[in-house]
């Protein structure tokens, strides 16, 4: 099977190629040529919270270490698909741990031992860490465990803080970044937008003067507001809002996006919309209802709104 990505010698096309391997484990992507992608965009599986009906998940039932150690082998994948100068951004939500006989209630702090794993695997081989963005989810689905009010209701002290955010961690491949397109300018990010994906800023419109001003003592903050994942058929899928901010941010067009836990397809459509070129590595879910999944990521990547004579030139499904 040829491998994947553009080279340098290769032309950015209006139509990029988004090359899909469904059914695949991202832990062994030997499909996807060493530094020929420019951003890594993804949101690993819960530990331990949601079957998705595959043998080879990662995550559920899985020890925390174990967890960490398997997702280890997919970072070590993307950075070595990873162009030099370029990103990978990791959407990560804490975890509740509800309470039992045995288990006092408490949180699982997924991010801090994520960012701590790859610093400590990746940071003396190249790798480095850029801080993480704070997204305020503005959701009714709490996809990481919790309730909307926890504790004893109405008193003192035994109240839980509840949260709406996650984080979306960045980490940089060093070394000399890929030449930018000829047609660069057309992708030129204004002062006003510049600030707005840099701060990580987003606000729903106010009207009241106090939350006006609010706002503006906020805008310092790395904070995104948007709204957070929905559920289809069990299944959480984060916002297109996320992976299209992130293209904005750190990717030209015609530049080439993997996702190794591509779920429902959110980086692939979003991909396809913005003129980028897409991996994507998804092993299975819904595993009861047989190939059905595989259908429902078809159509959300756009695959039949694409002329007949042109799926073929534009989308590529592995096969073993």
């Amino acid at each position: 099977m040829a491998l994947i990505g553009p080279t340098e010698a290769e032309p950015q096309t209006a139509h990029p190629t988004h090359r899909l391997y469904l059914g695949f484990d991202s832990r062994d992507m030997r499909e996807v040529a060493s530094e020929s992608v420019h951003l890594v965009v993804t949101s690993p599986p819960y530990w331990n919270i949601k079957d998705y009906g595959n043998r080879r998940q990662i995550g559920y039932r899985d020890k925390l270490t174990t967890y960490i150690k398997e997702l280890r082998k997919v970072w070590a994948g993307c950075f070595r698909a990873l162009k030099p100068g370029c990103r990978l951004c990791l959407n990560i939500g804490d975890e509740y741990v509800r309470a039992n006989e045995s288990t006092p209630y408490h949180i699982v702090p997924l991010h801090a031992y994520l960012v701590n794993d790859i610093v400590t695997s990746f940071g003396g081989k190249g790798v480095v860490y850029l801080g993480s963005i704070i997204w305020q989810k503005i959701s009714t689905t709490r996809t990481t465990g919790g309730a909307s009010v926890m504790g004893s209701y109405g008193y003192p002290r035994n109240g839980y803080v509840s949260y709406n955010y996650e984080y979306i961690a960045i980490f940089k491949k060093l070394g000399p970044s890929p030449k930018p397109p000829q047609n660069k300018a057309e992708e030129k990010i204004e002062l006003k937008e510049w600030r707005s994906l840099f701060n990580g800023i987003w606000y729903r419109p106010l009207r009241n003067k106090d939350l006006v001003k609010m706002r503006e003592v906020m805008a310092a903050n790395d904070v995104w507001r948007f709204n957070g994942s929905r559920q289809i058929g069990g299944i959480a899928i984060f916002p297109d809002e996320l992976p299209r901010r992130l293209m904005r941010m750190f990717t030209f067009e015609g530049d080439t996006v993997l996702d190794p836990f591509l779920g429902s397809g959110t980086t692939a459509k979003v991909a396809y919309e913005m003129g980028r070129r897409s991996v994507g590595y998804e092993v299975g879910f819904r595993a009861n209802e047989g190939e059905r999944w595989k259908e429902l990521i078809k159509k959300k990547i756009h695959y039949y709104d694409e002329p007949v004579d042109r799926r073929d030139s534009t989308f590529f499904f592995g096969s073993k």
